[in-house]
């Protein structure tokens, strides 16, 4: 089996000054199998150009007879970025700078680059990578609560962001949810971009598949969702909403997205570059919207007052406001 140890190997080190990952500038996160074909195309943004976020899977997408070589494909890949990134810098080649390697700096070259291990113990042997630098974080599999405080201490020995999925049984019990709320706030805050949602995984807990034409939001999982908005999306985690599996189904993916951003998700991953234009047109902003959260922020506005037919409150609806901007940005508007 292929393996590192964390302590054997030259970590590399960016230092905390790095600009930070703004969750919604990842856009439709797409995962791909680490042993892709044309996975050095995809996380340089050659294969994809509007690709803003990219995971590469060692977990779900890999068979276990895959282990192996999806370890020395990581290895291979990281290496090639890590070349190029010096030839572009015009400095000294890696032979020649034994354990100093290059960094990524936030998808400057490409799109945001994860990687998800299928644990704790290969996540240790992939930040132990040479070259590692080149990786904007992990998405952490199939969280548990006791594994916490251990990732986060990985993440920050190997200066890596973290984005958990949260895909256990726990997930779906509101007082684990709320103890799992009050350890997020022990831990960094700087190392967390976003917390993932494997819907699939939860109805799977239900014995369930989502149905042709209905949203998660038609479904039991439905309130599964409102109780991570509630307890996290509450104390200002962002959270991405899950993957929407029906390839030939873009009218439901639209509604389901619509939701999803209504109901507070700042993105959604997908599983086909196909599906990464309707998801970011879902999150766009209607230009009403927009003007109103500027009106909302304007220190011009009065305590309450009347909006398009609606109360406004700024002292209520800044954060609403807020989001509605970033969305902008993010996402543009309709």
């Amino acid at each position: 089996m292929f393996n590192h140890s964390i302590a054997s190997k030259s970590v590399d080190r960016r230092d905390d000054s790095q600009q930070r990952i703004e969750p919604m500038a990842m856009g439709a996160t797409m995962y791909v199998p680490v042993v892709h074909p044309a996975v050095q195309a995809v996380v340089t943004g050659q294969k994809y150009p509007g690709l803003r976020s990219v995971v590469l899977c060692l977990e779900d997408a890999l068979h276990i007879n895959d282990i192996e070589r999806g370890m020395l494909a990581l290895r291979d890949l990281l290496a090639a970025l890590a070349a190029a990134a010096i030839g572009s810098a015009h400095i000294e080649p890696l032979h020649s700078r034994p354990g100093v390697w290059p960094r990524r700096r936030g998808g400057d070259s490409g799109p945001l680059l994860f990687v998800r291990p299928r644990n704790l113990v290969m996540a240790m042997s992939i930040a132990a990578l040479p070259g590692i630098g080149m990786v904007d974080g992990l998405v952490v599999p199939k969280l548990r609560i006791e594994e916490v405080e251990p990732w986060w201490r990985l993440a920050q020995d190997a200066d890596l962001r973290l984005m958990p999925t949260l895909e256990n049984p726990w997930v779906l019990d509101p007082v684990a949810l709320s103890d799992f709320a009050d350890m997020l706030e022990e831990q960094d805050k700087g190392r967390l971009i976003a917390l993932r949602v494997g819907g699939n995984d939860l109805l799977g807990l239900m014995g369930l598949r989502r149905d042709r034409g209905h949203t998660l939001y038609e479904g039991p999982l439905m309130w599964g969702l409102s109780q991570l908005m509630c307890q996290l999306g509450s104390r200002g985690h962002a959270l991405t909403a899950p993957v929407f599996e029906r390839l030939d189904d873009p009218v439901t993916l639209i509604a389901e997205c619509r939701r999803d951003a209504a109901f507070g998700f700042i993105a959604k991953t997908a599983i086909h570059p196909s599906q990464i234009a309707v998801i970011e047109s879902a999150f766009t902003v209607t230009p009403q919207d927009l003007v109103a959260a500027h009106e909302m922020l304007s220190g011009d506005s009065g305590a309450v007052f009347r909006q398009v037919g609606a109360m406004a409150e700024p002292a209520t609806h800044r954060p609403w406001a807020k989001r509605i901007i970033a969305r902008s940005v993010a996402y543009g508007v309709a």
